[in-house]
């Protein structure tokens, strides 16, 4: 699962110029078990599991938490974990044993931290992290590991807010991080990252339906151009190629994609993989590039031509835009004046945009949780890709949801109902995906090692992919009147 890596950790790292700070929240509590609402296309889920994975043991944990909570035993962690060890006699039958149930004590650990955190009761918090350490860890399941994460986060944010991270020690700390350039690291590791990419099936469904409402939208045009606002390894646009080089009842003459990014050396890296690949497929092609800033985008950046037929790809893209939402809304104008066919948008369905630090905290922690178990049950065999997503990818994810505040927090998913309302008042119309785009995507979940975890759910007229009931990614496709 890509999530935008070196293109969204890099803006992780930059100041933001804009003053409006905070975005909405939009979804309560209630409804923070990001669940889909809409009709089920596709649901490998057959046979019930008697396992517990990591998000039903953070649930589950929350649960206990509000149980506890509500017993008024005590904020000590000693009197947090009487209590829980009271429940676990009562209600042994309902809980997890062995491993699951000492997860089910540092998961709820972690939660009572955070809650300190967000009360500022720093000392009962750090309390409660040491506890955590005990057992969260890098190189443990997948429960320690989102744990591991988590705790730093909260640990970085006790930092900030108390002041210390203006101390010495504070300093050391983030020198020791020393975390890597992930756009060197994607170019160093291209080729295995783009093998594995391929075979994580929520990124490849994902893509594919978004794909495939490219190629419906651009199906009788001979010149297609296409603008992909984040290329990062570009292992997506083999697909169109592989299908334009085959299309004999509108032959093509020229298939032109221009890839906007901000590093050259990323772009040339993948212009020339995807020129050597058209070669292969002897496909008329163009690579173009636009070296910009998504917020300093103009459409005279660009290059068209007549009567070519332009669309537009975005994958992670626009949430990084919501720091600033005048960011956001000049690009989208961008994109007006474009007019593009057909724009397709992959987005992180999960809603962590929101000012309430405890509701952000439990909607990160549940994504978080439902992404390490996918990793871990579809790409058992690529341990080092796995280790990368997590320990380069979510690791400094994570850290910018919990640990900051205002225009440093660049983090800021929301769900497929904030960005139907964003577009429309863009006016811009959302469109159905044809049967074929389901079909295939539901193929390429089918053919994973655990297609029972996986599922594609309708909401309006925009795709939902979840893994064991937890929302992942919604894909939808748009146009403008015109089109």
């Amino acid at each position: 699962m890509d999530l935008g890596s070196g293109s969204m950790i890099k803006n992780l790292s930059q100041q933001n110029s804009c003053h409006n700070n905070e975005g909405p929240c939009l979804l309560p509590l209630k409804q923070q078990d990001n669940n889909t609402k809409g009709k089920r296309l596709w649901d490998g889920n057959t046979n019930a599991t008697s396992t517990f994975s990591t998000v039903s043991i953070m649930k589950l944990a929350k649960q206990r938490l509000l149980r506890i909570k509500s017993r008024d035993v005590g904020s000590g962690a000693a009197s947090l974990l009487i209590a829980s060890e009271l429940e676990d006699q009562s209600e042994c039958d309902a809980l997890p044993s062995g491993e699951a149930s000492e997860d089910m004590e540092l998961a709820l650990l972690l939660q009572a931290a955070a809650e300190k955190v967000a009360n500022r009761q720093w000392v009962q918090a750090q309390k409660l992290l040491s506890l955590c350490d005990l057992s969260a860890s890098i190189n443990g399941n997948p429960v320690q590991r989102v744990v591991y994460y988590f705790s730093e986060g909260l640990r970085e944010r006790i930092d900030r807010e108390s002041g210390r991270y203006l101390a010495e020690e504070f300093g050391e700390r983030l020198r020791m991080k020393k975390p890597l350039d992930v756009q060197q690291a994607e170019i160093h590791l291209r080729p295995d990252l783009m093998e594995c990419q391929q075979e994580f099936p929520l990124q490849l469904a994902s893509q594919s339906a978004a794909i495939q409402a490219i190629l419906d939208a651009v199906e009788r045009s001979k010149r297609v151009h296409l603008i992909d606002f984040g290329i990062n390894n570009g292992s997506h646009w083999t697909l169109i190629m592989q299908n334009l080089a085959n299309r004999y009842d509108c032959p093509l003459e020229i298939l032109r994609i221009t890839a906007v990014g901000s590093s050259k050396e990323m772009l040339e890296a993948v212009g020339n993989q995807l020129s050597s690949f058209a070669k292969s497929l002897r496909l008329p092609f163009e690579f173009l590039m636009v070296i910009s800033e998504l917020k300093d985008l103009k459409p005279d950046h660009f290059d068209f031509q007549r009567d070519e037929a332009v669309a537009i790809y975005s994958e992670f893209r626009l949430s990084t835009q919501l720091a600033c939402p005048n960011h956001l809304e000049t690009l989208l104008q961008v994109v007006k004046n474009i007019n593009p066919f057909i724009m397709a948008i992959i987005e992180i369905e999960a809603t962590v945009n929101t000012r309430d630090f405890p509701t952000r905290f439990y909607n990160g922690l549940v994504f978080c949780s439902a992404v390490f178990d996918a990793l871990r049950h579809t790409l058992e065999h690529r341990a080092t890709f796995r280790k990368w997503m997590e320990e380069v990818v979510f690791c400094q994810m994570i850290g910018n949801m919990v640990a900051t505040e205002g225009r440093r927090r660049l983090v800021r998913f929301e769900s497929i109902v904030f960005w139907r309302d964003f577009l429309a008042k863009c006016g811009m119309m959302e469109t159905e995906f044809s049967n074929l785009a389901v079909t295939q995507a539901g193929i390429l979940l089918r053919r994973c090692n655990k297609s029972s975890s996986c599922s594609i759910n309708v909401d309006g007229k925009s795709l939902i992919f979840g893994w064991e009931g937890t929302s992942i990614h919604s894909v939808s496709a748009w146009k403008f009147k015109d089109h």
